[in-house]
């Protein structure tokens, strides 16, 4: 009986392995993949900002929620090509780091002005994500380049995946407002409170590195 995940444990990392091949021969770089998810982040807050302005509410929220899930799936294979990158560190980091900011903030921006949300929230969300992900990197550089370790809330796909399941309530709220309301605010407070205690717990953390 211990023998079956034992099993898929070691089919796992050999799927992985492969499609990393795959991505590799057909020329995916993990820059590409990195502008790619930036595409996909940016049109995803653009159909969470049209959720007021169309007819058709259902289907921005479907393609916001969509354009998230896509977004998370870039992210999971930008992981996959990252070790095999051939540039220098920090010109790595550069193009992999500033189109995931950028796509972040536009997405939870986006979907700050989404219908029955909050403009104010989606912009303190955006920074509360840009604040945690500063202090990754702090942590990260004073450890040499290791990722600090210990629970973290809100990772970008977190909250890409939050988003999207955020997405599919309203969508079958939409007939009854009352109800749904307070969906996207309430959406993206947990983003604020997941990535500030994310900060707080790396923070603490770092009082504990010696330099």
């Amino acid at each position: 009986m211990m023998e079956i995940p034992k099993a898929k444990t070691r089919r796992r990392p050999q799927v992985l392995r492969r499609l990393t091949v795959l991505m590799m021969r057909i020329g995916l770089t993990s820059e590409s993949i990195a502008y790619l998810g930036m595409g996909l982040g940016i049109l995803g807050g653009v159909a969470f900002m049209i959720t007021g302005e169309t007819s058709h509410p259902r289907i921005a929220w479907g393609a916001g929620a969509a354009l998230c899930l896509f977004r998370a799936l870039a992210i999971r294979l930008d992981l996959l090509l990252q070790p095999n990158s051939m540039r220098q560190s920090r010109e790595e980091e550069f193009y992999n780091e500033l189109p995931e900011r950028v796509s972040d903030s536009l997405t939870v921006i986006g979907f700050g002005f989404a219908v029955d949300s909050s403009p104010w929230l989606g912009l303190a969300a955006a920074l509360s994500a840009i604040l945690s992900a500063y202090v990754r990197s702090f942590a990260s550089a004073r450890l040499g380049g290791r990722r600090p370790g210990g629970l973290v809330l809100m990772t970008r796909s977190q909250r890409l995946l939050l988003l999207s399941a955020a997405s599919i309530l309203m969508i079958l709220e939409i007939p009854h407002p009352a109800v749904g309301a307070e969906i996207p605010r309430l959406t993206l407070s947990l983003v604020i409170a997941g990535c500030i205690f994310t900060v707080f717990l790396r923070w603490i953390a770092l009082r504990g590195i010696k330099v």
